[in-house]
This record gives structure tokens, sequence and C-alpha cells, in this order.
């Protein structure tokens, strides 16, 4: 890749922008989260030289947010706005209405502030962002998540493009290190700020920043830790291919949403992919709950492989865990959906959970209400849907009703009525 040592004049060369803004070809439109910061100053201006060099115009909008937590955010803000117009770019400066955290600031931040862009986005019709995170970056996100255990989805940091926040991300940069950004906005002249939580050793990242520094001189380079991160992602992008194989050809979902493997299956795949599979079981049985540590998920998996296929009161990640001779099941836990009733009018749709999509049409009963089927009893179940015995019960209290007037016209995918479609919006086959 990259030598790290080169001059910050190859920045500019025609291939390089062609390589590392090569995604802009496909939308011919994007969106730059620009900061203020050297680096994120240094995207601004090699995306716009890289626009200039294009025979068809490529639409670039300047994103930038002021959290409100420095009396300099402002005046940072409308920096990077002036610097933006000198550009010929379109700048928008998102403020939230309200922040003001006490814990997890750099957190909180970033989840405010990749929720200001994606509504500004969403309402300017853009969905990829590009964002400045450099090589630096990335090695510190390696040997973050390495104090923390994580496993290869962890230790492959992050990717060159990935999905996230409803956007396309893509970091053009993640092969550069900052030393070279930094030359080349100031060779340029170019006007750039310098945040002071970026020292601030209370942050992790900024203590992990400077131990690098202190592993650098023992030999341990960024670029390696960057080609290391690369090689575990494509690994873990194997392993997530044959997993999801094995998934959609070998587990059966109901129409309640319950999941359910042959318990000899999943202990005969090599380790990684077995906790994989339940992973993504978990995943999805657990709709609206966040998904498991993976060190809980790993603690599942060897329950299992322990031989105890008759599991009674097991529970993790929102989902209720039952074997029943060979198979095991896996539901969604009824007291962990949220039970609100919502009305729905005639051309309504409806993501509950988010495992089930619920659609009426423009010429439906009017009102029609979805809540649980949390009262549901074996006896009314059999009554309305004979010939399923085999479902578990936790599944279909924890699966959506929809009632128009007094009728039921879906409990979970079955549609008992006209006018309503049901979807199941997890697991292969579903609608997306």
């Amino acid at each position: 890749m990259l030598n790290t040592e080169q001059q910050h004049e190859y920045l500019t060369e025609p291939d390089l922008l062609n390589y590392i803004f090569a995604p802009l070809f496909e939308t011919q439109k994007a969106a730059l989260a620009i900061s203020g910061g050297p680096d994120s100053m240094a995207l601004l201006y090699l995306a716009a030289e890289f626009s200039a060099q294009q025979e068809m115009p490529i639409e670039l909008t300047v994103l930038t947010v002021d959290h409100g937590l420095r009396a300099e955010a402002a005046e940072e803000a409308a920096m990077v706005k002036v610097q933006a117009e000198k550009l010929g770019l379109p700048c928008y400066i998102l403020k939230p209405e309200k922040f003001n955290p006490t814990t997890r600031i750099q957190q909180s931040a970033r989840d405010v502030r990749y929720g200001l862009m994606q509504q500004k986005m969403q309402a300017l019709g853009l969905t990829q962002l590009f964002t400045a995170h450099h090589l630096d970056d990335q090695a510190e996100t390696f040997f973050m998540r390495l104090a923390r255990g994580s496993g290869l989805s962890g230790l492959g940091a992050m990717a060159r493009r990935s999905v996230g926040f409803g956007l396309d991300l893509v970091r053009p940069f993640l092969d550069l290190p900052k030393a070279d950004l930094v030359a080349y906005a100031r060779a340029k002249n170019i006007e750039y700020v310098n945040d002071p939580s970026n020292n601030d050793e209370k942050f992790e990242r900024v203590r992990w920043r400077q131990a690098l520094q202190g592993l650098q001189r023992l030999g341990l380079q960024r670029s390696n830790v960057g080609l290391s991160a690369r090689r575990l992602r494509r690994a873990d992008a194997a392993l997530n291919s044959i997993a999801e194989v094995a998934y959609s050809e070998r587990f059966f979902i109901d129409p309640f949403g319950c999941v359910l493997f042959d318990h000899a299956m999943i202990i005969s795949e090599p380790a990684e992919i077995g906790i994989r599979l339940l992973a993504r079981a978990l995943d999805d049985v657990g709709g609206a709950t966040p998904a498991p540590e993976l060190a809980k998920v790993e603690a599942l998996y060897d329950v299992l492989t322990m031989g105890q296929t008759h599991l009674r009161g097991q529970t993790l990640g929102g989902c209720g865990i039952r074997g029943h001779g060979k198979l095991v099941q896996v539901f969604r836990e009824v007291g962990r959906v949220d039970d609100q009733v919502y009305e729905l009018a005639p051309g309504d749709e409806l993501d509950w959970d988010k495992r089930f999509k619920i659609i009426l049409t423009s010429d439906a009963p009017s009102p029609v209400t979805v809540r649980p089927a949390s009262d549901f009893t074996r006896a009314k179940f059999d009554q309305l849907l004979p010939d399923l015995s085999f479902v578990p019960m936790e599944a279909v209290r924890a699966a959506p009703l929809v009632i128009a007037g007094d009728e039921i016209i879906a409990l979970g995918e079955h549609v008992l009525g006209p006018n309503i479609d049901v979807f199941r919006t997890f697991g292969p086959n579903a609608l997306s």
C-alpha cells in the first residue's frame, strides 16, 4: 500500500484521487463530514480537487456540526462554511436542540452528530457520507477493541466502506497517516482548528493515541496495524459468508418469529461458525433489544456444546432459548416487547419490534390496532390456527396481533383478513 514516508504531494496525484474517491463515480453526489480539523479540511479540499478533474459534475455538500460543547465551536463551524463556499460547495451547519451529556461524551457526541447528518442528508436526497478517518484513527480503534477482548469483527476496526446510521459511510483516508494530511493542509495554507479534546487524557482514544507513540518507537508501525485490521476484516467477511449460507439453509423461522435449528448441526460446525450462527439467531429474534455481547453468546454456545439439549430458563438478548429433543428454539421474550397499542389508519405501515412490517391497503377498515398477543392461551391459539401445535406459545405471545373492530385480521405473519399484509423483516427471504 502507501509508503507513509512519502511527502504530502502524492495526495493530489490523479490516480490516488481516483482510488480514494472511487465511490463518487457510482453516485455522482455525496456529503462530506467536516469538523474543521486538519484531516477533515484536507478531505474538503481534496474532494473538491477530485470533483474539478471530472468531466461529469459531482455534487458535494458539506455538513458540519456545532455540538455546543465549547464556546469556540460556533466560530469553527462558521469557518468551515466560509471555506466550503470559497470552493463553491454548499455547507450546512447542524446544531442539536439540546445536548449536554455528563458521561460518555465522545460517544454521545458521535451519535448526535451522525443523527443530525442523517436527517439532513435524507432531506437532501443524499445517502453517501465521506468522513476523514485516517490510518492513525484505525490503529487507535484496533487497540481500543483489543483491550476489550473483541473478536474478529471488532478487531477488523473500520472498513473503508460500511453501512451505519442509515448511511453509506465512506472513509477514503484509512490508508493515509494523519501527518501527511496535516502536511498537505499546511502546505496549501488551508485554515483549520485544533480541538483541545484531542489531547484530553480523560478520553480513552487520547490515551491510546499517546500509547501508540511509545509502541511505534518499539517498531510497531501504524501501517502494519492497519494491514492487520484489513486482513482480519477479510477473514471476518469470509466466515460471515459461510455462516450466512448455513443459516439460510439449515435454520427455520416460523410465522411468529421463532428460530428453530438442529442441536447436532450447530455443534458439528467449527466453533467459530457455530457461534456466529447462534449470534445471528439471537440478533434476528431479539428485535428491538440490542444484540448481546460476544462473550455471552460464547457462554451460551458452550452450554449447547456440553450436550444440554433440554434447556430451561435460558435468556439472552431479549430472547428465550429452549431445547426440545433434537431441536433448539429461540423465541422473543414477550416481557421485552413494547406493549404499546398502535392505531393504524388505511394506507399506514408499521415497523413492529424491528421484526415485522404491517401494511394496510388504502381500503382497509378503520381503526386497526396492533399490540403483542401477550394474552393468548394455547386453547385460543389452537382454535384460531389449528395444526400449529409445534409453535411455542412464547413466540406467539411476542408476535404482533392485529385487530379490526372485534375481529383478528393477523397474528404474526398469518393474515386472516383482507386489506392487510404482514412480513417478517429479519432472516433469509425477509422483506427488506
